[in-house]
């Protein structure tokens, strides 16, 4: 017992003696323990959330890439402040996602091919150009329960919601 509780406690012991060899009424005070503050729990990202939200599933795979892929041109679109910019076009009887960097990006600074991802079903295949290269492009594929479930590991669910801020669509496909 520390020092100050320990005289804190004898103090109350010795006023209670006295009040009570006094004829007093004895009252003893307690110190209840302060409720601890708990941070406000974020609700988990779900892959149903995600079928109904295009931006957010498109944030959710960019974050993906960027965080857990091996892909090292994925770091291009890393930077959270200036966005992204994603252009929706047609591929082979589905869609293909390029993600640019910057969501303010123009045409005139769309020189190099950009990272992009394909989805199939609840299957996203990310795709990288090898600059200077003539090998095959970098791939990798995982699914949107995956990525979901690391997302909510990396306890990056907050972060994710707020990424729809800084992402411009532009859809060819319609």
């Amino acid at each position: 017992m520390s020092k100050k509780i320990w005289a804190t406690s004898l103090m109350a012991i010795l006023a209670s003696f006295t009040l009570t060899a006094c004829g007093a009424k004895s009252t003893v005070t307690t110190h209840q323990p302060q409720p601890t503050t708990t941070k406000p729990k974020i609700k988990p990202l779900t892959v149903s959330e995600l079928q109904h939200d295009k931006s957010l599933t498109y944030a959710t795979i960019i974050y993906f890439a960027i965080h857990h892929t091996k892909l090292p041109r994925w770091q291009e679109v890393a930077d959270m402040q200036a966005g992204w910019q994603v252009e929706i076009y047609p591929h082979r009887g589905s869609r293909k996602y390029l993600v640019w960097p910057d969501q303010h990006i123009t045409s005139a600074q769309k020189n190099l091919a950009p990272n992009w991802f394909t989805m199939k079903n609840q299957q996203v295949i990310y795709d990288s150009f090898i600059v200077h290269s003539f090998r095959k492009d970098q791939t990798a594929t995982t699914t949107l329960t995956k990525i979901v479930k690391q997302i909510n590991h990396d306890h990056a669910e907050k972060k994710v919601r707020h990424m729809p801020h800084n992402l411009a669509i532009i859809n060819h496909a319609k």
